[in-house]
This record gives structure tokens, sequence and C-alpha cells, in this order.
């Protein structure tokens, strides 16, 4: 799980408060306004995983030096990049449910469409840069069939190499689409009661592989008792959402109860465990016990609402994307400068700096020619779509009056405005 960093950001939010609004205000937010404090979660999210990444890179530049090398020990012991991948998967949580509106037109198309334009667009646009950035440039071997698998996003269910590393937290945001589908389907999306039950249920089962694993019995892999984890953290932000930010635990006990240890296992009592078991070094259980702190921080305690905090928020996928086609062709060129040159002992702050500069510039760039026209167009057919189904499902009240037969026009004629058939 070294490369655990995400951001599955994909998933933008439909709704934001001005500042001051309540917290039990959200769901009464218009429909095009956006959360600003999510968006600067996403902005930190996003920029803790440039951190991690820009940091183990560079560090190689001048490994004997003592050039910011503290940058990057700190961001590798409690795993920043990680931490900024849960929280992502919780902003997902927080948001994602609540986009489905079952009490309007064919609910699972149009989010269908929306998120497909959301997610797919600029990934495909990652993709030859990304092999071209991590494979060619390096001489590793890339075929075609890798990038036509990598195409659909699903390569990890396929065993073949992701064009880029970072590419697998997208497909665990494709699943909790589905999951969050099927809890639709089952009427249980807005069931606080089931969905904290499959928080837990998920949970468990990550939890259970674990000690099975470290007592030498594994029951499954350790990949996929983490997407157990990962898909529990992702409810854990809609349990967030409907529990604390709009109070609804307090009129359901046995919620508050279930919720309740949800947060003190994920918070407290699995964190302590591993640490006992583990060691605190790179320990998954502290990055994802610091991931869910720094949400309920920025979503219950200092809620963030800036110009450049919304506007990094709205580029964060983006960000997110294509950090690594930024930082591995400048460090690529670093690379062939002697060893011990100006070039190559700079502070590892400088490098952090420039290549968050230079990432930022080119998502802005993405997010403008890319990234908003596809949004745009993704709200625009999916209320297209949403018409076209009312439309096919328009009930004609029958008549309770009988029908009168007149000089001006028989059965059925009346006067425009009358309400009927014809108008």
């Amino acid at each position: 799980m070294s490369e655990l960093i995400e951001s599955a950001n994909g998933a933008s939010t439909d709704v934001r408060l001005p500042v001051g609004v309540q917290c039990a205000d959200v769901d009464r937010a218009p429909h095009n306004s956006r959360l600003r404090y999510i968006d600067a979660l996403r902005a930190i999210a996003a920029l803790l995983v440039v951190w991690l990444h820009v940091g183990e890179s560079y560090v190689q530049l001048d490994p004997v030096g003592a050039n910011g090398h503290w940058l990057y020990a700190f961001a590798q012991s409690i795993d920043v990049g990680r931490i900024g991948v849960v929280a992502f998967f919780l902003i997902s949580g927080f948001v994602i449910p609540f986009s489905i509106r079952a009490d309007r037109p064919a609910p699972i198309s149009t989010f269908a469409i929306k998120r497909f334009l959301r997610i797919y667009p600029a990934y495909w646009l990652s993709l030859p840069l990304g092999v071209l950035t991590t494979y060619w440039l390096w001489g590793r071997h890339f075929s075609v069939g890798d990038f036509l698998v990598n195409l659909t996003l699903l390569q990890d269910f396929f065993g073949v190499q992701a064009a880029q590393g970072l590419y697998w937290t997208l497909l665990v945001e494709l699943v909790f689409y589905v999951l969050c589908i099927g809890l639709l389907l089952t009427r249980s999306l807005h069931d606080m009661r089931r969905v904290c039950a499959l928080a837990i249920a998920f949970g468990l089962v990550h939890a259970l592989a674990m000690i099975a694993h470290w007592l030498g019995r594994p029951l499954m892999s350790s990949t996929t008792a983490f997407w157990c984890l990962n898909l529990s953290i992702m409810l854990c932000g809609t349990l967030y959402r409907t529990c604390v930010i709009e109070g609804r635990a307090r009129r359901d006990p046995w919620l508050r109860v279930g919720f309740g240890g949800l947060l003190a296992f994920y918070l407290a009592v699995y964190p302590i465990a591993t640490t006992w078991a583990v060691g605190f070094e790179r320990n998954a259980a502290i990055s994802y016990a610091l991931g869910l702190l720094l949400f309920i921080a920025g979503t219950s305690g200092v809620r963030i609402a800036t110009r450049v905090t919304d506007w990094l928020g709205q580029i964060s996928y983006s960000v997110y994307l294509f950090h690594p086609v930024i930082f591995q062709p400048l460090l690529w060129w670093l690379l062939q400068q002697p060893t011990g040159s100006w070039w190559r002992t700079r502070h590892l702050g400088i490098y952090l700096l420039v290549n968050m500069l230079l990432t930022i510039a080119f998502a802005s760039v993405v997010y403008r020619f890319v990234e908003k026209p596809c949004i745009d167009l993704g709200h625009r057919y999916s209320r297209k779509w949403a018409a076209r189904k009312a439309d096919r499902h328009v009930v004609v009240p029958v008549a309770t009056q009988p029908a009168v037969a007149t000089a001006a026009g028989g059965i059925g004629s009346r006067r425009k405005g009358d309400g009927g058939l014809g108008t």
C-alpha cells in the first residue's frame, strides 16, 4: 500500500454553502452551489499527495546531502499521501450519495452520465501523458494492449499494469458509485442504519483479515482487505454528514451508538492496536486515523472558505491526475545532471514548490479546457435525459365531468387556457 495516493477527488459536489450558513442547511443549499469547505479539503488532500510523491522521488537527487530531507522523512513517517487519499474517500462519501436524487426522473442513468463525464475525459487525457512520462521516458515497456485496457479504468481487475500508480483509487471511486446505486435500488441509500451496518461489516472484514494476516493465516489478500477498509471509510463520510452535520443521530440512539463506535474504532482502537503490533512508522491505521481527523477538522472545526481554496478545490482532480506528468520529466532531466551539481543539490522544499506551482498551472489549463466543458456537458445531457424519461411517464388526468358536445367543436373542445389536451 506504499503507493496509496488518491484522488479520487473526482467526486464533485453540487452544493456549496456561503460562509456562515449552518450545517443543518446543507440539503437546502441551491443545486448549483458548492460546499466551500469541502473544496478546501480537496485542495489540502491533493497537495498532500503531491508532497509525498515529489519528496520520495526527489530525495534521490542528493542522497547524502541534508538539504530539506526532513520534509520527506516527516511525510513518509505518517504517510501524508495516504492521509490525502483517506480525506478524498471521506469527501466522496460525504458528497456522492446525496447527488443521486431518487425523487427525480431517471436518477441512476443521470447519475451515471454525470459521473462518467466527470471522471473519464481527464483520465483519458492523463493516460498517454502518463505512459510517456512514467514508462517510455525511463525506457520501461508499456504495450498497446496495456494502454487499451487502461482506457476502461479496469486494469486492476484484469491484472494489467496501470499507466500511473495512482489510478487504483479511481477504481475504488467507481466501485463506490456502483455500491451507491445498489443501495438506492434496495432503498437503503438514505437508511442510515443500513449504511452504518454495512460500514461496520466492511470494517470488521478488514480487521479480521489483518489479524489473520498478522497470525500467519491470511484469509484474503491485503489488497482485498484494504478495499473493504476504503469502502467502510467512504460510508463513514456519508454517515458523518447525516449523523453529525445534519444531526439525525440525535433522534436515533441505535445509529448514534453504531456510528460512535465506528469512529472510536478508526480513531483510537485500530491505530493503538496496530501500533502495538507493528509499530508507528508507516502504520496505515495511523494514516487513516489522521485522514479522518483532517476530515472532521475541515468539516466541523475550522471551515476554510477562501477564493484560493475554492479554485484549488475545483482543479484538485487534475492536480492529482497530472502531478506525476509534471514531476517525472523534471526529475529525469535533473538526474542527467552531474552528481553534486547546483541543479541536484537544492533544498527539497524548492523542488516541492516548483513542482506544485507547475502542477497547479497545468491542472488549471486541463480544468478550463477539459474538465469544465465535460462537467457542463454531463449536466446538460443528464437534464435532457431526465426530461425525456419524465415525458414518457406523464400521466394524463381523466376528466371527472362528462364531455359536452358543442356547436363550436364537439366532444372535448374547450377554450384556450382551460388546461386539457390540445392547449
